[in-house]
């Protein structure tokens, strides 16, 4: 089929020193970059500099090759991967949330989870999924913020608070993100005897006061923590998912923080009344919600890995638009990493400019909804397999592919996803605050 316009002209992303060009960016030696080749620049968020991990060079004014090489993650966000702990998060959020299969999940039920095993190393056959089975602790909120709080499957060694946040639900709420969604607001929390200010998102913040005030969210997760010294808590969640849970993980981390007694620093910078030391938050296709400022903080006090869903479109990158909403002083966490979903690895991102056009609404079809996720995720454990299982890597995709393709079929194709969204819900005709008949049922 014909490509998307945009896809006419493109940097071709390639190794060598061949010097693929833009046609749209190709100019005269000595002159400026068009103003068609500047634009197509910013859409692709092509970065001045890709540090170890690749480059970008300018072969000549008006001209970019862009060399790309996947980044590794870190060794603790590696061995999350490799031990299973990001594929349950990702399953709890979206298999298991309040949009799905959890939705008439009573607490104290148990979510099955498979994950792969290692293979058999005289047949090089893959070995039986693992099962996993955490449990739900809690459940809380409304249609538009419904955290559910697991724990891990300590029987296999799993030591995990998963806070895990299901995605958006209502069609008006989208309306909501670029509206209310788009102004920043302080947000004023208290930390000890101070307080931190962080500018939020409007919808995010009202949302989040909400989880604090009606729901007890942060006085129930801090009594789930302190009752189980050592667990490590993860927060977690897709799209609207995401956000709230880097946000909510902010917010519990100031609350739950201390003046360091050596230095006397303001409560949000010392030490973390959780055992760990630390809160970690894992992310998929978040779009911003607070501005550099905030970012900021939020890079010093969790633990982040926010993703985002690429893919490769005649020879360009392309990463999911939704990440870069909203316009304005609003800023992407700090570390935005991209996922590239036929190959699972990771490649260091910039986030680009508010772009709002079909090549845009292109994107967002492809990268953003859940099975796409899924999918990035069981190759991204494919990839990270590979490097501790002595097997072909055709064998390492057997392995993933009976271990979590059962649950491939529970969540939406994207163009259901998509239709879902922009299609009339009839069920939004109720008042917009009422809760979930099975959150009602917790509370």
């Amino acid at each position: 089929p014909p490509s998307p316009p945009r896809l006419r002209a493109h940097a071709r992303i390639g190794g060598g020193g061949g010097g693929w060009t833009s046609a749209a960016c190709r100019a005269v030696a000595g002159s400026e970059p068009s103003e068609e080749g500047r634009s197509l620049r910013g859409r692709l968020a092509i970065p001045t500099s890709m540090g170890a991990c690749g480059s970008t060079k300018l072969r000549a004014p008006g001209q970019w090759a862009m060399q790309e090489a996947p980044t590794l993650l870190s060794a603790y966000w590696r061995r999350s991967l490799q031990e299973g702990r990001l594929n349950t998060a990702l399953l709890l959020s979206t298999v298991f949330s309040e949009k799905y299969s959890g939705r008439t999940m009573e607490v104290g039920e148990v979510a099955e989870v498979f994950l792969p095993t290692a293979s058999d190393p005289v047949t090089c056959e893959p070995g039986e999924p693992r099962q996993l089975r955490p449990k739900l602790l809690f459940r809380a909120g409304c249609l538009q913020a419904s955290p559910f709080l697991w724990l891990g499957d300590e029987e296999a060694g799993d030591d995990t608070l998963y806070v895990c946040f299901g995605p958006l639900r209502q069609k008006r709420q989208v309306m909501k993100i670029f509206s209310s969604g788009s102004t920043l607001e302080e947000d004023v929390v208290k930390c000890g005897d101070s307080t931190q200010v962080v500018r939020v998102s409007n919808y995010v913040k009202s949302l989040l006061d909400r989880l604090w005030a009606d729901d007890r969210l942060g006085e129930r997760l801090s009594a789930a923590v302190a009752e189980r010294p050592g667990h490590r808590v993860l927060f977690a969640g897709v799209s609207h998912g995401a956000v709230l849970a880097q946000a909510a993980a902010l917010r519990f981390k100031l609350t739950r923080s201390v003046p360091d007694a050596a230095t006397q620093t303001p409560s949000g910078t010392g030490q973390s009344l959780c055992a760990s030391g630390e809160v970690t938050v894992v992310s998929w296709n978040g779009y911003k919600w607070t501005d550099a400022q905030g970012a900021a903080l939020a890079g010093q006090q969790l633990r982040l890995l926010p993703l985002a869903l690429s893919m490769v479109e005649a020879g360009v990158r392309l990463v999911d638009s939704v990440v870069e909403y909203p316009a304005g002083e609003f800023e992407p966490m700090p570390g935005v990493t991209a996922l590239d979903r036929a190959t699972g690895n990771f490649f260091e991102c910039v986030v680009g400019k508010v772009t709002r056009n079909l090549e845009s609404m292109h994107r967002m079809r492809q990268l953003h909804f859940a099975q796409a996720v899924l999918k990035a995720m069981k190759m991204a454990m494919v990839a990270s397999l590979a490097e501790v299982v002595a097997a072909p890597k055709e064998v390492v995709e057997r392995m993933v592919q009976r271990s979590l393709s059962r649950r491939l079929s529970d969540i939406p194709t994207a163009e259901e996803s998509f239709m879902s969204i922009t299609a009339d819900v009839a069920s939004e005709d109720s008042d917009e605050s009422e809760d979930s008949s099975a959150a009602q049922g917790q509370r």
